[in-house]
């Protein structure tokens, strides 16, 4: 151990320092570790610890320095070294003595000594600046950075109630470090008393201070540049007490000013590309996208080849259609036909994509919003269609009777997949909706017995309530919400039935006109069936509408039930659409397991559905 009687002060990285264990204080060191440390992370280290050099090191990490004064610190910076807060080369000012004095220090340290309470160090920094002396000199003096310094002076710019609530110990570090967001004290004080007691946590004051500042780091922040912005007067406030602060900006409209004289730029080079409108929107959400439409494609005519491919695979599905209805209770037989179905369906919706273009009528029409990305950078979205002109072109569409059959979005197979769950869903929606059960009912049998009706008897219920035709789904049916929620409906109406059915109509004529309203909703319920491979299931939207069916509440996409059953192209467009065109970009190289699982991952919680989910308007 070094003997030398002359004490010299030098700043040495934390991990070099080890307690010694000659340290005096033996009981009640650990206590209030967490609140010194959260002083130190926002402080720095206040008072330099007393250490003495070790000969061969100490401890089992061999530290070159022992703390003999100043364990606490220690113990609340290796706190913080384990929190990754500081980083273990952090330089802690020491005072170096000989091991002589060590004891007799730790001595004088730890007797009789009264901590300083925070706010009176904060109170000090202050009364030395006031005083005349600089940042820096304080600094120095102390042996802190001068961050540090200016820290604790923000802390003391706090309204002084608050400070003296913080001596009290009703207020804690972290309610004044949110406080010291802004100096206005009258500012401080209104935010306080608008809070209710309850709400009154540092994250709430904060956010309450700065909701008319936007952030540096957000994108519409980053899109302007905050160069562009300060060269404009704007004004930028930085937290003294966020690591790797990029700063406030505080005038919003300004902020807002420059990002649309920006967004306005980009938006004329989309003009002069002769597109039908373009519409400047600095934010863009997935709701907001969700009101416009997009311009669809069209089948153009196949050429012979196309064509007789096209023919030959539909010949060749009848075979496996009228193979299949054969195979009966082979289930290998079945799933081996299926597999060839859809092989066949894949081929047709290969040569299908390749005839797919844009559809002239939409796209003389379609324009297209400039807006600000995720990234902070401009995202031009095209092609989109405005709410009353994707109206206008639906009616068009409709109108269009003799006009040739749509291109398919999906395969007939995947179609009807979807179809199940949306049956599904609506019998368990309208199982719980007796008026809409009691109208669909009514115009089913209206449309069954008026002879001007004979030529437009669709309906979606089936008055024989025969069960809709989802046995073929309904291992994929079978853990859905759906099927949950008219499980658990069914067996709560089978315990108040009656056991003979002779008995079942005079029970019926005791029940409440609500509770046989309730009984008929579940059976009507049981009999809708939108079970097809058609993408436009027009009578199951009209009753989806009605019962208020949300596929959203039901379904939502995954790699298995939807992304593994459409091409790699569509998977990419939906990310595209639903998340950003970046996303997107990110996956093209995937192959389509890995793009499959990627874009559940990417799409999950966004809400986004197939459009022959969505009830269409």
């Amino acid at each position: 151990m070094s003997t030398d009687s002359k004490a010299q002060f030098r700043f040495i990285e934390a991990r070099c320092l080890s307690l010694s264990p000659i340290n005096v204080r033996k009981t009640g060191g650990d206590n209030g570790i967490e609140q010194l440390a959260e002083l130190i992370a926002a402080e720095g280290i206040l008072q330099n610890l007393d250490v003495y050099e070790c000969e061969g090191g100490e401890g089992k990490k061999k530290t070159t320095h022992a703390v003999v004064a100043g364990g606490r610190r220690w113990r609340a910076l290796q706190l913080l070294i384990r929190q990754k807060r500081i980083r273990p080369e952090f330089a802690v000012p020491c005072l170096i003595v000989s091991y002589e004095r060590a004891v007799q220090i730790s001595l004088a340290e730890n007797s009789g000594r009264e901590p300083m309470h925070p706010a009176d160090e904060f109170e000090a920094f202050r009364q030395l600046v006031d005083a005349g002396q600089s940042i820096e000199d304080v600094a120095a003096r102390f042996g802190v950075t001068p961050l540090v310094v200016q820290r604790r002076l923000k802390l003391a710019s706090v309204a002084p109630a608050f400070v003296e609530l913080y001596r009290k110990g009703k207020l804690t570090l972290e309610h004044l470090m949110a406080f010291a967001v802004t100096d206005d004290h009258a500012r401080q004080q209104e935010v306080w008393e608008s809070l209710k007691s309850h709400d009154r946590h540092p994250g709430t004051i904060r956010r309450a201070l700065t909701e008319h500042e936007i952030s540096a780091r957000e994108p519409l922040a980053r899109f302007v540049g905050l160069k562009a912005y300060e060269k404009a007067g704007g004004a930028v406030r930085r937290d003294l007490f966020q690591q790797d602060d990029d700063g406030v900006m505080l005038d919003s409209e300004l902020v807002r000013k420059l990002a649309l004289q920006k967004l306005e730029a980009h938006a004329e080079k989309v003009r002069a590309e002769g597109v039908a409108w373009v519409e400047v929107r600095p934010d863009w959400e997935y709701s907001d996208r969700a009101q416009f439409g997009r311009v669809r494609t069209k089948l153009r005519p196949a050429t012979e080849a196309e064509q007789a491919q096209i023919d030959a695979l539909n010949a060749r599905r009848g075979e496996l259609d009228v193979q299949i209805e054969a195979a009966g209770e082979d289930e290998e037989k079945y799933d081996a036909l299926s597999e060839q179905i859809e092989t066949v369906e894949n081929e047709i919706q290969a040569i299908d994509d390749a005839r797919e273009v844009e559809d002239p009528a939409q796209k003389s029409c379609a324009g297209a919003v400039v807006t600000i990305g995720r990234d902070g950078k401009v995202q031009v979205e095209r092609d989109l269609l405005k709410p009353e002109d994707a109206k206008r072109l639906a009616r068009c569409r409709k109108d269009m009777t003799s006009a040739p059959k749509a291109p398919r979005e999906h395969s007939a197979a995947l179609a009807r997949r979807l179809n199940a769950q949306r049956t599904l869903a609506l019998q368990a929606v309208l199982a719980e909706r007796a008026d809409v059960a009691v109208t669909a009912l009514t115009h089913r049998l209206v449309l069954q017995s008026f002879p001007q009706y004979a030529l437009s008897r669709d309906s979606v219920v089936r008055i024989d309530a025969h069960n809709a035709a989802l046995g073929a789904h309904a291992e994929e049916l079978a853990s859905s919400k759906a099927h949950a929620a008219l499980q658990a409906r069914r067996e709560s109406l089978e315990s108040a039935l009656p056991k003979d059915a002779e008995q079942l109509f005079a029970w019926l004529l005791g029940q409440s006109q609500s509770d046989v309203l309730g009984l008929l909703a579940f059976c009507v319920a049981q009999s809708a069936d939108g079970v097809t491979d058609d993408e436009r299931p027009e009578s199951v939207d009209e009753l989806a509408r009605a019962a208020g069916l949300d596929m959203r509440e039901w379904w939502s996409a995954t790699a298995a039930n939807y992304f593994a059953s459409v091409p790699k192209s569509r998977v990419l467009e939906i990310v595209r659409e639903t998340v950003s065109p970046e996303a997107a970009s990110t996956l093209t190289k995937l192959k389509k397991d890995a793009l499959t699982k990627a874009a559940e991952a990417k799409v999950a919680g966004t809400g986004w559905l197939p459009a022959l989910l969505r009830n269409v308007a």
